[in-house]
């Protein structure tokens, strides 16, 4: 609540250095107290016949000018020096592994892999970016993001030709995840407005919707059989639906914070039950067998907040970008983190893993992209 106060008398609002630069003569700005500071005593009429006979012709003044937009122009380098970049966001490994793609409000851009070296940049009219992400076949680029409380969409790039094909929209709120389908048809996307849609990426309008949860979403997956999807966002829960027609087949409630990011496992064997990995601002990370409608096992973070997760491409090992700016690798097996790498300084809020399965591309605060080395060549 705000408190109404009495007026004040003009003299008593200002304070004190306020009221002293006030009085002071307007000749302040002829006698070396150019901007009225106070404290800063006139100089006598003795001082000042010296000072014109060293520095005739208003030198004085023009030196005293000189030396405080040196100050400011030093000033304002050193405080573009240290301004922090925005945070990268999404991350993608090219499908030869020859490159990284990497998204934040800086826009999209390719960098060199292992070194890291920028490549060229994408054309985008997202203002932030926040999940990457090439097609089955390889072909194309997805690009998902938009503008916070505005409207969400996707990009979708040609990647031999990395020219922007489309841009489609949708949703009313930012979106932070999509997924492929298996066959590179089409994709789903995850938005803030608390719905997931269908697109087909020969049809330009926006497909399905589908909806359910209560609060935004924030990571999507489709599983191996392409027909069924889950997603999780901030309402907490990991929700189970069929793609063909939208309708909720289960709902887990297991997370007691909001969903950052999920994973569906590699596994090509149709016999196998699906599996998929999520995190969770509870710090925990969590292994579901969706199909059934189990929770197989979980882990919980000391300290830090899991906030990315990847499989390895044979599915042997669980990778995590967590808050404190470290990779963490886990035995799905055993839910053990058995390797702990420094990545970044701050947060790390993107992460993939590369085609090799020994190595992974962390982004994160102050626009930071890190190689990290998850298993030494045999």
């Amino acid at each position: 609540m705000i408190k109404s106060c009495s007026p004040l008398s003009p003299r008593s609002q200002a304070p004190a250095w306020e009221r002293t630069r006030r009085q002071a003569p307007l000749g302040n700005a002829l006698n070396g107290n150019r901007f009225g500071f106070p404290g800063i005593r006139q100089p006598t009429r003795c001082e000042a016949e010296l000072r014109e006979r060293a520095f005739p012709s208003g030198a004085w003044e023009r030196g005293c000018l000189l030396f405080s937009l040196c100050v400011l122009c030093c000033l304002g380098v050193s405080t573009s020096a240290h301004a922090a970049k925005p945070p990268v966001t999404a991350v993608a490994f090219t499908p030869d592994g020859k490159a990284v793609v990497v998204g934040s409000q800086a826009g999209i851009a390719v960098r060199s892999w292992p070194g890291l070296k920028p490549v060229r940049v994408l054309k985008t009219e997202l203002q932030n970016v926040h999940d990457l992400a090439f097609s089955p076949d390889g072909k194309w680029l997805l690009a998902a993001g938009g503008e916070p409380g505005e409207t969400g969409a996707v990009e979708v790039y040609f990647w031999n030709g990395t020219k922007r094909q489309a841009a489609r929209g949708g949703h009313d709120e930012v979106v932070y995840g999509v997924a492929w389908r298996s066959d590179s048809s089409g994709w789903v996307t995850a938005s803030l407005d608390r719905s997931l849609r269908v697109f087909d990426r020969a049809n330009a309008k926006p497909g399905r919707k589908i909806t359910g949860h209560s609060r935004g979403v924030k990571a999507v997956g489709i599983l191996p059989d392409g027909k069924t999807l889950v997603s999780g966002g901030n309402d907490n829960s990991l929700r189970v639906w069929s793609l063909k027609t939208g309708k909720l087949i289960r709902s887990f409630n297991n997370h007691t914070h909001p969903i950052h990011d999920l994973a569906v496992h590699p596994s090509k064997d149709k016999d196998a039950l699906p599996m998929v990995v999520t995190v969770s601002e509870d710090r925990s990370v969590r292994l579901w067998q969706p199909t059934i409608g189990r929770m197989v096992r979980f882990v919980r973070l000391d300290k830090a907040i899991p906030l990315a997760v990847r499989w390895t491409p044979d599915g042997s090992r669980i990778i995590i970008a967590c808050s404190d700016g470290h990779v963490r690798v886990i035995d799905p097996d055993t839910v053990a983190i058995v390797r702990d790498t420094p990545a970044i300084s701050g947060w790390a809020y993107s992460l993939d893993v590369h085609p090799n399965g020994r190595e992974a591309v962390v982004g994160g605060a102050d626009g930071a992209v890190r190689r990290v080395v998850l298993k030494r060549k045999p």
